[in-house]
């Protein structure tokens, strides 16, 4: 009884996180779920609760998403799904969290640099349309190994697209449309794998209430949120759960 309510207090927060700023739910929820579950498990549960939320937040966004952008990196991504697979299928639980804690800091860094820089030169940047196709595909592909291997497809896309200078909307509707393909794919093919049985199922019924709540809530604040508070709440994100994640990935080894 106790896991099933801070279960569904964590889906509720990562929901919320995620409505408000168009990600943050896989990097909220899952280092928490792989330490109140206790095992693999929460990978597939941050899965199916994340195409959830997406699937929520989506109607209203497509017309929002750059199509250029949003093409390239779905294609990279399609290239990465099997290379996440095979990752997540020879994978151990300290590795995961260990994995989940460092991929948080890493970009959390690269987010606090891009910013100190204050890279927003949308109309000067004049990088070759070939370079920024290649670009995109390489962060796609990232994108999809980090979403079948630790459910995460977000800290690429988005350190990417703000790094790029997109302003918050579609970045926004960018990243959530990215997911809701990223999560339906990577939900297929964990299935086919068996990493997703019956039992994740009843959890995720368990928690898709709070998750839903959440996700409204929060897609009802995110107009409400500045710029720049908006790219604060990111770093901050990402600071705290990978800081949080890799210290007990640590104490675990």
């Amino acid at each position: 009884m106790t896991d099933t309510i801070l279960i569904a207090a964590i889906t509720f927060l990562a929901a919320l996180a995620q409505g408000a700023t168009g990600f943050g739910f896989a990097i909220i929820a899952l280092p928490l779920l792989l330490l109140v579950m206790g095992n693999l498990d929460a990978v597939g549960l941050t899965i199916i609760l994340s195409l959830l939320v997406s699937l929520i937040l989506v109607p209203g966004l497509w017309r929002q998403a750059p199509r250029g952008p949003f093409t390239r990196l779905i294609l990279g991504s399609v290239l990465g799904f099997p290379i996440g697979l095979v990752i997540f299928l020879q994978a151990s639980l300290d590795w995961v969290r260990l994995a989940v804690g460092l991929v948080i800091l890493f970009f959390a860094a690269w987010l606090a640099v891009s910013q100190r820089r204050a890279v927003r030169v949308q109309g000067s940047r004049k990088a070759g349309p070939a370079g920024r196709t290649w670009a995109e595909v390489a962060v796609g592909i990232l994108s999809g190994a980090m979403t079948t291997a630790l459910a995460m497809p977000g800290p690429p896309v988005m350190l990417y697209l703000s790094a790029s200078g997109m302003a918050k909307a579609p970045v926004r509707a960018c990243t959530l449309c990215l997911f809701a393909l990223s999560y339906s794919i990577a939900l297929v093919l964990q299935t086919a794998v068996g990493a997703i049985g019956p039992q994740i199922w009843q959890t995720a019924a368990l928690a898709a209430l709070p998750t839903i709540l959440g996700a409204i809530i929060g897609h009802h604040l995110s107009g409400k949120l500045k710029e720049s508070v908006f790219r604060t709440l990111v770093l901050s994100i990402l600071l705290a759960t990978g800081a949080f994640t890799t210290f007990l990935a640590i104490l675990a080894w």
